[in-house]
């Protein structure tokens, strides 16, 4: 017998002096809390409740048991209250340096309002994830979960019109423009096939160049160079910008996670929600189908391998071309470990 499930009948019970009130505020089925209190009092020998009369009374057994077990249930419901909020999973969630905030806002508040532990960090880059976490990592295009186009920003007023690396080359008599990168977007691989474009198409190394993102901004809003960069953070600073051609290039990244995690977020609505926004936080498309836990491929919880182009103005690769990235949705990617 579950002798705190018998009592907390018996007290509702012996309060309301109605069988049938105490049954509704329990919710249970009036039959069902009868035979309840039955149950206890074949257990404990004695009748606790005279039910010669219309109305129900407590016998002196009945009086005496109150107090005692009104304490006892008392103190198993704060035992549970205990136990659920002590030390609560908190969920370490790291974000790139380059994360639109007002999304990652819109996931705090999604989050609080859930009531989940959040401590939101940037992603260290190199160092596994920690437990309890969500990481966004920058991947290759063709393994990511988000992908978002590079395009070439430059100063207000300029052409949206998609435009070529050999189109950045400086014209006969004119002063060269620098052709600025953000420092993660020159990180092995990405880097790698960023160089390979621009000698394909003749733009010069010494043309390239990585500055931080505050001066490569600034020197790009002062039109004293060409910034790439994607066409969420040029809206971000007032700047135009048109997306590369021939080839295009992506930015990837996938979510990495490790357990424990609340269950809101390893299933769910929460969970879809939450994936979107982190979408959104690093300017993807919103049509990004939601990976499920089967589909990680570097968590002990799920992450999933299907990108998405994150730019509309998306266009056909020249699969020929160095560092061309073929835009649109990978094969899922098989699930590993961190």
């Amino acid at each position: 017998m579950d002798l705190v499930l018998h009592l907390r009948g018996f007290v509702a019970v012996a309060e309301e002096l109605s069988v049938s009130e105490a049954a509704l505020r329990l919710g249970l089925d009036q039959p069902l809390l009868s035979r309840r209190l039955r149950t206890l009092e074949r257990e404990l020998g004695v009748e606790l409740v005279d039910r010669s009369r219309r109305q129900i009374a407590l016998t002196p057994d009945g009086v005496a048991l109150l107090p005692r077990a009104r304490h006892l249930v008392e103190q198993a419901d704060h035992l549970v209250r205990t136990i659920r909020d002590a030390d609560p999973t908190i969920v370490t969630l790291a974000a790139p340096s380059e994360s639109d905030p007002a999304a990652l806002a819109r996931l705090l508040r999604l989050l609080d309002d859930a009531q989940l532990a959040v401590d939101l960090t940037c992603d260290n880059g190199g160092e596994p994830p920690a437990d309890s976490s969500w990481t966004i990592v920058r991947c290759e295009p063709a393994s990511a979960r988000w992908t978002v186009r590079l395009g070439a920003a430059s100063a207000p007023g300029g052409s949206d019109r998609p435009v070529r690396l050999s189109g950045l080359r400086p014209r006969r008599g004119a002063a060269a423009r620098p052709v600025l990168v953000l420092p993660h977007d020159l990180e092995p691989p990405q880097g790698e096939r960023l160089h390979a474009a621009a000698d394909a198409a003749g733009l010069s190394p010494a043309l390239l160049r990585a500055k931080p993102p505050h001066i490569a901004f600034a020197e790009a809003l002062a039109g004293r160079a060409h910034l790439f960069c994607t066409a969420a953070e040029a809206r971000r600073h007032g700047l135009s910008w048109a997306p590369l051609a021939d080839p295009p290039m992506l930015r990837g990244y996938r979510l990495a996670e490790r357990d424990p995690l609340p269950a809101a977020l390893a299933r769910g609505p929460l969970r879809t929600h939450a994936l979107d926004l982190l979408g959104a936080a690093v300017s993807a498309e919103p049509d990004t189908p939601v990976p499920s836990p089967s589909d990680s491929p570097d968590s002990d919880s799920p992450d999933s391998g299907s990108p998405n182009s994150g730019s509309p103005n998306s266009g056909a690769p020249d699969s020929g071309s160095p560092g061309a990235v073929a835009p649109g949705r990978a094969p899922l990617r098989s699930k590993e470990r961190t």
